[in-house]
């Protein structure tokens, strides 16, 4: 004996399999999508301090020797000891001779998982930091 068929779920079997797959889809890349954000604002604000501490170290460099090559060394050293990663960009040390201030411009790429193979997003990844400081008054 043949049992009817049900007309109204007729076509709808793997539906809700399918919705479920869908929905981790959506949950995964949002999900990776958070984890390169954030770890492009981690690198952003790690970025910020390499290049505040790198300003500071050339504008006390340049207090000492007024020798505006030695105080973009002096950039460089405190860049590499802080994050060997990160780069002092081009022209990226400007002194500002007659008041001692130093500007550093740094930059790195972000480690993502996604946005980086992307490549209308591979931009984002760049990140730059500028900080200008003075020599400490000690």
């Amino acid at each position: 004996m043949n049992e009817p068929k049900n007309r109204f779920h007729h076509g709808e079997s793997g539906a809700v399999g399918w919705l479920i797959v869908m929905w981790l889809v959506v949950v995964a890349v949002i999900g990776v999508t958070a984890i390169d954000a954030g770890s492009i604002a981690f690198t952003k604000f790690r970025l910020a301090d390499v290049a505040s501490s790198a300003s500071t170290q050339a504008a006390n460099s340049f207090k000492g020797s007024r020798n505006v090559e030695a105080a973009c060394q002096a950039a460089i050293a405190s860049i590499a000891a802080d994050d060997a990663s990160a780069k002092l960009a081009n022209k990226g040390c400007v002194v500002n001779v007659p008041t001692g201030t130093v500007t550093i411009t740094v930059r790195k790429e972000a480690k993502t998982i996604l946005v980086g193979h992307l490549g209308f997003a591979k931009h984002f990844t760049k990140v730059t930091a500028t900080e200008t400081n003075g020599p400490t008054s000690l």
